[in-house]
């Protein structure tokens, strides 16, 4: 054995760009799916990359050919893709952002409320993992206060009265006293059992103990009983609180006028009391004990020439216990709130007021942000739901911008590789799939690894991809620093592809093959981005700890059982298949494989179905090239290559993509996969017969191209030997 170090290099280019790569190429159309994209999203924003792609190739090949800059330019672009991959770790996810929920009443607590647009758009896996949470959340939340009956409830229920009462300086009602007593032979107790505020009756309880305070307000009392009012004559009694109802309490020395007052029953009195605006509680205990929402003198008032506060701002304390999801929406407990000042309070709440029979009293719209990130990442994608807005947020244009960079970037990369590898072996062309064999193994290895990696840094269906970012980092500046000792001159690259088009297409078996092309980049572009959408979608939520690892062993699998293999076999399945038989089994396998995909149950059964990876892409690849070298007319080889990408990438798997993304949405996966397999098989059996049809004219256009070759490559001058050339062909023919 002997190490060519010329070639070393260049080896390890595609080793290291397909190890940095890996990482991420494979999993960031979930990636999107987890940054809240739907699948209809993800399948444009993959349909327009490749069109990027197709411009840049040519674009900075003409760049690289005019200033012969080809391994600046190179080395430039994996910077680029350094950088832009970096910059997509930055995208804040859905915990970005805030949230909208609603609070409503339950049982006299208050509860935050979200609920989707419609349940087609749930992720099962968020909504299965909230049921299985504990503990607090903390969350910052602001609420809309755009009613004087809000600040109502959070006066009187949430204890901040404050913000309502401060300005009111008086209570007028009429009590009925059904009971008078004399205590300690000085003190006179008249009781009330119901109470007339602003014309509507209340029963008059009253709280004290802990967490109360006494009402203990004087006030003027004129009352239809002679005896009673001989007995309070100009005093004022206190309104205090006894047996949970309300009481006057009036002590002095008129000891005999309190004894014939005493066991006064049925009377009514006028009541009048003062308020100190320095301590606005004492109205709100009456208000929330006699649940007067009703009455005018508790509904909340302002200083003259004032409004109430647009927004209530607080931190909200969450029981993540609470949280139960029923169809569409999801509720949890708000057990506490904080507000900026430091005190605690409890949001109690009231669902209805005997004034507003079938309206919520209290039923805010909040901003919010906690510090859970499932709860998050649902109030996130149910309020994206409802705005029906998630295409058109800032996130959605950020990744947008930064795929099309990164995609760029790996479509020069990859381009001015191959022109720099081709010329670094020289007239050693053979060799090219030696040094592009490493590329596989790093793919193959690190894909593996990294969704290894992702499950083990992660918590339940949420994945945390951060190892995948930093696996990308350093084995792309890796891949930096060994370009650098790439020995190569400078490289003509083929950059005009769309010459003699309309040539190309007049030709039947051209045309037949670029629409094999189309039919297999379509399909290309379902698997590329959406089975591991389906993978995640069969094994379901409970058991996604090791998701990202069978994505994994799905990348090596396809990569060392199936690409490798048959891409070192695929000149001599060639010679004995053909390329026109191969091209319908391309087609076959992949609508057996599409198909195999809709009936998994189990996600695992997939391993063995990606051995199919050799003849959809291990095959593919060649055969693609190959054929078109023999469909080509003469002296058109090189546009016919760069043509035939086009079609497969810019074409076939855009459309793939698109169209695969909105069935996905609408359909399913199993349903989107069972499709396109039988399309897969209807277009192989279109395609044995049409090549059936036309198989005179491809005969007639191998040995057109082969008597062209003969006749520019051999000695023009000698025309026995031209002669002899073209009857050797004939007879192997």
């Amino acid at each position: 054995m002997k190490i060519d170090k010329k070639l070393l290099p260049i080896k390890g280019h595609y080793f290291l760009f397909n190890a940095g790569t890996a990482p991420l190429v494979p999993y960031l159309s979930t990636y999107a799916r987890q940054l809240g994209f739907s699948s209809a999203t993800v399948g444009l924003i993959y349909t327009v990359l490749p069109i990027f792609g197709l411009v840049a190739k040519p674009l900075f090949g003409i760049i690289a050919d005019r200033f012969k800059k080809q391994k600046s330019i190179f080395i430039i672009f994996q910077i680029v893709t350094i950088v832009s991959f970096s910059a997509i770790y930055t995208i804040p996810g859905e915990t970005g952002s805030m949230s909208s929920v609603q609070l409503e009443c339950g049982n006299g607590a208050s509860f935050l409320r979200s609920c989707y647009q419609d349940a087609n758009s749930i992720n099962q896996c968020s909504k299965n993992s909230l049921g299985n949470m504990n503990g607090t959340s903390k969350c910052n939340m602001s609420c809309v206060m755009d009613s004087p009956k809000m600040w109502q409830t959070v006066c009187e229920h949430w204890h901040m009265p404050q913000y309502c009462y401060s300005e009111t300086d008086l209570i007028e009602y009429t009590a009925h006293i059904n009971n008078a007593d004399v205590r300690d032979d000085q003190c006179l107790y008249l009781n009330a059992d119901a109470v007339k505020l602003d014309g509507y009756p209340y029963t008059p309880h009253c709280h004290i103990g802990d967490g109360y305070r006494d009402l203990n307000q004087s006030c003027t009392m004129n009352c239809t009983n002679s005896k009673l009012s001989t007995a309070i004559g100009s005093s004022k009694p206190i309104m205090t609180c006894s047996n949970k109802l309300l009481n006057f309490r009036l002590c002095s020395n008129n000891s005999n006028a309190f004894k014939e007052a005493a066991n006064q029953t049925n009377d009514e009195c006028q009541v009048s009391c003062d308020l100190d605006k320095s301590a606005p509680w004492r109205l709100m205990e009456i208000c929330e004990a006699w649940q007067a929402d009703a009455a005018k003198t508790c509904r909340p008032k302002t200083r003259i020439g004032t409004e109430f506060p647009k927004n209530l701002s607080f931190v909200g304390s969450v029981l993540l216990s609470t949280l139960i999801t029923e169809e569409e929406c999801a509720f949890v407990q708000l057990n506490h709130i904080k507000l900026p000042d430091g005190s605690i309070h409890y949001p109690n709440c009231m669902k209805e007021a005997a004034f507003e029979t079938g309206k919520d009293v209290f039923y805010p719209s909040c901003n919010i942000k906690c510090d859970n990130m499932a709860i998050n990442e649902w109030f996130q994608s149910a309020t994206e739901s409802r705005n029906n807005s998630t295409q058109y947020t800032r996130q959605f244009w950020l990744f947008f911008l930064l795929m099309i960079i990164s995609w760029i970037g790996q479509a020069v990369v990859v381009t001015f590789a191959d022109a720099i590898c081709f010329n670094v072996l020289g007239p050693r062309v053979a060799l090219y799939g030696k040094q592009r064999l490493w590329g596989s193994v790093g793919w193959g290895i690190f894909s593996l690894l990294t969704g290894t990696l992702i499950d083990w840094f992660s918590e339940g269906a949420y994945k945390d991809y951060t190892i995948a970012f930093i696996l990308m980092f350093v084995f792309m500046c890796g891949d930096v620093i060994v370009s650098c000792f790439i020995r190569s001159e400078s490289t003509k690259m083929s950059v005009n592809i769309l010459i003699d088009v309309g040539t190309l297409l007049s030709s039947i078996p051209t045309l037949v093959f670029m629409l094999w092309t189309i039919a297999v980049g379509l399909c290309t572009g379902l698997l590329w981005q959406f089975l591991f959408w389906l993978l995640e979608d069969i094994y379901g939520c409970d058991n996604s700890d090791y998701v990202k690892t069978l994505q994994g062993l799905v990348s090596a699998i396809q990569t060392f059982g199936g690409e490798i293999p048959f891409m070192f076999a695929s000149g001599y399945i060639l010679k004995k298949l053909g390329h026109v038989n191969m091209m319908s089994l391309v087609l076959f396998a992949f609508g057996v494989r599409f198909v195999l995909y809709s009936l998994l149950t189990n996600a695992w059964w997939v391993l063995p179905i990606e051995m199919l990876q050799g003849i959809t892409f291990g095959m593919f690849y060649p055969t693609m090239a190959s054929y078109a070298n023999v469909v080509s007319p003469p002296g058109t080889e090189t546009t016919v290559q760069g043509l035939v990408g086009a079609v497969f990438e810019g074409v076939g798997t855009s459309l793939g993509s698109f169209i695969g993304g909105r069935m996905y949405e609408k359909y399913g996966g199993s349903n989107t996969f069972l499709w396109f397999g039988i399309g897969s098989l209807i277009c192989c059996a279109i395609h044995v017969f049409v090549q059936y049809l036309i198989r005179d004219k491809v005969r007639h256009a191998e040995l057109t191209k082969a008597y062209s070759s003969i006749i520019r490559y051999e000695n023009l001058y000698d025309p026995n030997y031209i002669l002899q050339e073209m009857t050797d062909f004939n007879a192997e023919h």
